[in-house]
């Protein structure tokens, strides 16, 4: 079979299935398995495929068609300049993060100390460390799995002013920061039953869920985050637009912050929160 076959017999298969872009997928699967760009398929058209990497094509292919993420299928994610390990027990890094970290890009001083709360797979903070050489970075997570991940991927990507420590938010954290950035679980049980099933069957529901309001953990980090941060710090939160007014409340419930400004995403809808102590 060639390689044009290969990629048109894919795409009606995950068609059938209907995955979210049938075209496209079939492509990332079929360059995945010969280790050719995406973009470079075109002029090799007519290649014949091995029996070897035909076999793999329909194995990969098959985990797709019941809608399990490319990134786990791959093991793998690209966030901002980095490339990531990811697999179950992981949150999928979104690319709307990455304006989180351009904002913290644009607030964080020279010589800056900055914690991510909830890191995951490690990506927002390994981001910040990487564009930002001269700040000290700290990815602070509840889950061993994701702090294994983590880890990883500041081996892999060979970033030394990064550390990760386990931690259930800022509980067991004394000293100060001058930025503290989160993507917290923010999604509440009614419309996590609406998210696509790639979503609900394969990622974590602990880095998803929070509560009846989606609010649980960012409650508790608004109501907490101002004893770890410098006068005039900031809290950097990633949220869903419909959350506007409750963390407007929040804030003022505080009384411990001095100013508090929404930004939106590339869609336009309200999706960071920064807190400035």
């Amino acid at each position: 079979m060639n390689l044009s076959c290969s990629i048109g017999k894919t795409e009606a298969k995950l068609k059938s299935a209907v995955t979210s872009d049938p075209r496209l997928e079939a492509e990332l699967i079929v360059s995945n398995v010969i280790g050719t760009p995406r973009l470079e398929l075109p002029l090799n058209r007519a290649l014949e495929l091995t029996k070897k990497q035909t076999s793999r094509i329909n194995f990969l292919t098959a985990r797709r068609m019941r809608h399990e993420p490319l990134q786990y299928i791959f093991k793998e994610a690209y966030f901002r300049n980095l490339t990531l390990k990811v697999g179950s027990g992981v949150l999928i890094p979104r690319p709307e993060t990455e304006i989180l970290v351009e904002h913290a890009m644009k607030l964080t001083p020279k010589n800056a100390h900055v914690c991510d709360v909830g890191t995951g797979s490690g990506a927002i903070p390994l981001a910040i460390a990487q564009e930002r050489p001269d700040c000290q970075v700290t990815g602070i997570d509840i889950s061993d799995k994701a702090l294994k991940f983590a880890r990883k991927n500041r081996r892999m990507n060979k970033i030394k002013n990064v550390r990760f420590r386990k931690g259930n938010l800022l509980n067991e954290v004394s000293r100060k920061f001058h930025v503290i950035t989160a993507n917290l679980p923010y999604i509440n049980r009614k419309d996590f039953l609406s998210l696509p099933r790639e979503i609900r069957k394969y990622e974590p529901s602990s880095a998803l869920l929070a509560g009846e309001d989606g609010l649980k953990f960012i409650r508790r980090l608004i109501d907490t985050a101002h004893r770890n941060l410098f006068n005039g710090g900031y809290l950097i939160l990633e949220i869903s637009p419909e959350q506007e007014n409750g963390i407007q409340y929040l804030f003022k419930r505080s009384k411990k912050y001095t100013s508090m400004e929404f930004k939106k995403d590339l869609c336009g809808k309200v999706r960071f929160c920064i807190i400035t102590q």
